[in-house]
């Protein structure tokens, strides 16, 4: 589809369905981002952003914001104040429905998306975003694409009125424009079961399911449905098919313990009721790891070796649950050791972190600076042409990364490619005077 299809969903939504954005977030360079996007790209005036700082705040703009029919697309950092925002996004899910939840994170881990989606994002942002990206991923937030999405929209909300019937005709045209449709299997379920028809409805989901391989819902609706006629064995298989596919839900795993317990099956339910609490203390560790992140970052400008410390404790905490959300603790401890000149414990650091993380270029970039600034040029090179083969596009991040790469290519006496990194630098900033200054001393 072309890019100004979505420009003028969101256009539409802004100007014509009462479309506002409720954010937040406490990174300046989103907020920036997505006030400049709407104002740059779709000349659209910022008075449609509320940003809010607090979950007192947000609570207060929801309840005007719906109460005057406003349509609410709700931005939300995936960690504010170093709590993940599960819980939030959840009551925001069950008491507003129509409010739709775009997570921000920057993280990208498969189980991690589909746990997400789960709790009741509509979509997700990976940061950092473009400008393309960002209009993109609203339009396709705010507005079923095409025919099917507006029938499967018509459908839903027939079911939501009890009219079952309807929706069943909904649901048949769908499957004979797309045949086999999991969306519209799951309105037929929906609607047999709004009938009483719990056969029709289990059928009807099953084909969903297998329609589907990744797509939860149909899955849950078939677990909802034997827990409501009792099947707790049955149950009981659909919840354990759900935690293979998004292993992160503690509530579902106490649940197919407790399932174990009614069926007599003590020793599976200690085993189920011993990966929840190993899950919840992760997650508590992983707490633990943020706030002393977040009291690092108040350091590293004043007092590198504090915020070395507890970057250190961080990584601590989650001693032997190490993941490739650390990655990022791992990046800030070595910049904040580079800081100290203490370049080589860096690179210490980022080995640790490659473990878990082999093809990480960012990582392989930071172990370049950090031997530039060892001046061991050549080992800076290698660790480049690593980083720059598993991501071409790493020098687009900015410009101050593009200047860097051309530094260490200067350094390693490669002076053609120093050059070309030089002029692209140029070409994300064009009035970026160190650029031009080394352009004119190496000419």
């Amino acid at each position: 589809m072309n890019v100004k299809v979505y420009d003028e969903d969101v256009r539409e939504f802004i100007r014509q369905q009462r479309g506002v954005f409720l954010v937040l977030s406490h990174d300046p360079h989103f907020n920036k981002n997505l006030r400049s996007t709407l104002l740059r790209h779709l000349h659209v005036k910022d008075d449609c952003v509320f940003n809010v700082v607090n979950q007192e705040q947000l609570y207060k703009e929801l309840r005007q914001l719906t109460g005057q029919s406003y349509r609410v697309v709700f931005f939300v950092e995936r960690e504010i104040n170093g709590k993940f925002c599960n819980d939030l996004v959840q009551f925001i899910k069950n008491q507003y429905p129509e409010v739709l939840t775009i997570i921000l994170t920057n993280e990208v881990a498969r189980e991690i998306l589909i746990y997400l989606h789960e709790i009741g994002a509509n979509n997700v942002i990976t940061k950092p975003i473009s400008a393309d990206m960002l209009i993109e991923k609203i339009a396709f937030t705010i507005k079923p694409r095409g025919q099917l999405g507006d029938l499967i929209d018509t459908g839903k909300k027939l079911n939501e009125n009890g009219k079952f019937e309807e929706a069943r005709a909904i649901a048949a045209k769908i499957l004979e424009i797309k045949p086999g449709s999991p969306a519209a299997l799951l309105l037929l379920g929906d609607a047999y079961k709004g009938q009483g028809r719990m056969e029709e409805a289990l059928g009807a989901f099953t084909e969903a399911a297998k329609n589907g391989k990744l797509f939860l819902d149909p899955i849950k609706k078939i677990a909802d449905l034997h827990k409501e006629t009792g099947n707790v064995k049955e149950e009981t298989k659909y919840l354990e098919k759900l935690d293979k596919l998004s292993p992160l839900n503690v509530d579902r795993k106490i649940a197919i313990g407790d399932n174990y317990m009614a069926l007599g099956e003590r020793d599976k339910a200690v085993g189920i009721f011993d990966d929840a609490i190993k899950l919840a203390t992760k997650e508590a560790m992983a707490q633990v790891g943020r706030v002393t992140r977040t009291i690092a970052d108040r350091c590293i400008a004043s007092a590198p070796e504090l915020s070395e410390k507890y970057l250190r404790q961080s990584l601590e905490a989650k001693k032997g649950m190490l993941d490739k959300s650390d990655i990022e603790t791992f990046n800030r401890l070595g910049i904040t050791l580079r800081k100290q000149g203490k370049w080589d414990h860096a690179v210490e650091e980022y080995r640790k972190a490659l473990k878990i993380s082999p093809n990480d270029a960012g990582l392989y970039y930071n172990m370049a600076m950090a031997h530039g600034e060892g001046r061991q040029f050549q080992d800076a090179y290698n660790f480049l042409d690593k980083a720059l083969r598993i991501n071409p596009d790493l020098w687009s991040a900015n410009e101050t990364v593009c200047f860097n790469i051309a530094m260490i290519y200067y350094r390693a006496a490669k002076k053609e490619q120093a050059a070309d990194f030089l002029q692209k630098a140029l070409s994300i900033n064009p009035n970026f005077e160190r650029a031009k200054a080394m352009l004119r001393e190496m000419q």
